[in-house]
């Protein structure tokens, strides 16, 4: 049996993607190693979002030839899909696979002689390719893929090129999953894909609110997290399952990019500012500690001082419990890379070290509420003499004691300190 060892640069998507593939490895008897030098066969799964990305995984697939030039190597994901040119000619590569087809893999390991030379393997479906995961992930939280693809074709995003249209997952195959995940022992399940919200829009009678329910129902599953949806897919069936069940993990990530009409627009965003900020408010009203997390582009082209001191006021505004800001990057194939007015790189440096200081008070602000309450905790890891998890609307606590706490388990702390990015508690 062949010796395999992979690795994944990016998203929560692609670390997905790969453990499945190695899921499919390990189950036909071939072994996975910690390390490359003694690998048959190394498995990349790239990413392209940014060019820091690409040009990421190209020193990631140079570094591991160097490593190991006998071994076979197989490059997969996102940067093979979009940039064929920039990675076929590069030293070593046995294999190339895109976003779809991945399973064949197991097919090309199975039958090494098959790959004599360079193959290429790159083919969008439109049909979800099913990937299964079951044996991966930290001891409390596994993410479950329940969608690929997107079809809001956002003027600075490249994924919806490589990652091709919305195609949801069989909402048997996600509840067969998820059940095998809670009876493995994981507390949390993180749902997760390219447009998590996007779910059942390509399906007849499936929607998103409608898979969380039956995700809810699931016996022994403590906890059930969204990682990101776009406001207009929040249904008041997601905000009713918010306000009464408390397996509905209280935090979601709504990402706003911009709190400018004019640079909204410019984005190709499907929402205006007032429509944004309206429906966040209701669901701040409706959910009882709830946290809601964002994503903002700071210097997109054509942003002016006055854009961009709307986009503070906006999130000054909603208060949000941190805002993930991303200086832009321009991104060859996207509408965004041929814009007229680029922002100068200090600019953005600039701005971006604003929007991260706002951030971190509104952070504090977020974690305030909490001082000398007590707040259920859900143990993740131990470092030194604490232990560290985090609450269900995705407050970071560390508990400092030298008692014994279970990794994997519920706890009650008292919170005795704030910080910006997470809370003191005993």
């Amino acid at each position: 049996m062949a010796k395999i060892y992979a690795t994944s640069l990016g998203c929560k998507v692609n670390s997905y993607e790969l453990e499945a593939i190695k899921d499919l490895l390990l189950e036909n008897n071939h072994n996975e190693l910690s390390s490359p030098e003694e690998a048959d066969f190394i498995i990349v799964n790239t990413c392209c979002v940014t060019n820091m990305a690409a040009s990421k995984s190209r020193k990631k697939i140079s570094h591991l030839h160097k490593i190991n030039s006998k071994a076979k190597l197989i490059v997969m994901g996102c940067y093979v899909q979009g940039f064929e040119d920039e990675i076929k000619d590069m030293e070593g590569i046995s294999l190339l696979v895109g976003t779809s087809n991945r399973t064949k893999i197991k097919e090309y390991i199975d039958n090494p002689s098959n790959i004599t030379s360079y193959v290429k393997d790159i083919d969008i479906k439109d049909k979800y390719e099913e990937l299964k995961v079951t044996s991966y992930f930290e001891n409390t939280r596994a993410y479950l893929k329940i969608q690929d693809g997107c079809d809001n074709y956002c003027t600075y995003c490249i994924i919806p090129y490589v990652r091709g249209h919305i195609k949801s997952r069989d909402e048997k195959d996600i509840l067969d999953e998820a059940n095998k995940l809670v009876s493995l022992g994981y507390k949390e399940i993180v749902l997760t894909g390219i447009h998590t919200g996007s779910y059942g829009k390509d399906k007849e009678n499936n929607k998103f609110s409608d898979l969380v329910e039956k995700l809810l129902a699931i016996d022994g599953l403590y906890r059930l997290r969204i990682s990101s949806i776009e406001e207009s897919e929040i249904d008041d069936k997601l905000i009713y399952l918010l306000q009464h069940n408390d397996k509905l993990a209280k935090h979601l990530h709504i990402p706003l990019q911009a709190g400018s009409d004019a640079i909204l627009k410019s984005m190709n965003r499907k929402y205006d500012l007032k429509t944004y900020i309206n429906n966040v408010k209701k669901i701040q009203e409706l959910v009882d500690d709830i946290a809601i997390t964002t994503d903002v582009i700071v210097g997109f082209p054509g942003e002016t001082d006055d854009n961009f001191n709307d986009t503070i006021n906006t999130c000054k505004e909603i208060g949000y419990a941190k805002i993930h800001v991303f200086p832009f990057s321009r991104r060859k194939g996207t509408v965004a890379d041929k814009l007229q007015n680029q922002i100068d790189g200090n600019i953005k440096k600039q701005r971006t070290d604003v929007l991260l200081d706002l951030s971190n008070k509104l952070g504090y602000n977020f974690n305030s509420r909490y001082l000398y309450k007590k707040i259920d905790v859900l143990i993740e890891e131990k470092l030194n003499n604490s232990y560290f998890g985090h609450t269900s609307n995705f407050i970071k606590v560390q508990i400092k004691t030298d008692k014994k706490l279970e990794r994997n388990q519920i706890y009650e702390a008292y919170i005795t300190k704030i910080h910006d990015t997470f809370v003191e508690g005993e």
